[in-house]
């Protein structure tokens, strides 16, 4: 005989103490249920609505596979988006006079960057 375990929606106060306890469900011809504990009833509905005995509706198609050209990342960069002109421009940019000194070693002090300015086009907002 095959065993099917079924889902249901409904979370059971189980009886958390150093008792024993009698833990009953009752499933009637009519596909309604009860749960009782020590005799006294917790809980009773229709099997159908409360307990995942039904196939989902929407069925995954075998058959369906992504595109060749299906991209993983979560976000896609917009190649034609720009900002609009009231778009607020950030306090400090790298300075466009500065220049990458000539000892410098990527490989011993890391990547270059160059310093940081006042941006002249930075506008406080109140």
């Amino acid at each position: 005989m095959k065993v099917q375990h079924v889902l249901t929606w409904y979370i059971y106060q189980f009886q958390d103490d150093v008792f024993t306890h009698l833990y009953t469900l009752i499933v009637k011809p009519d596909n309604t249920y009860e749960v009782k504990i020590d005799n006294a009833k917790v809980e009773s509905g229709s099997l159908e609505e409360d307990w995942d005995f039904l196939k989902p509706k929407k069925i995954k198609d075998p058959e369906a596979k992504k595109p060749d050209d299906w991209d993983e990342n979560e976000k896609i960069d917009d190649p034609e988006d720009t900002k609009p002109e009231d778009w607020e421009k950030p306090e400090h940019i790298p300075d466009p006079d500065a220049k990458k000194p000539d000892d410098w070693d990527d490989e011993m002090d890391g990547e270059w960057e160059p310093p940081m300015i006042d941006n002249p086009e930075y506008k406080v907002c109140t």
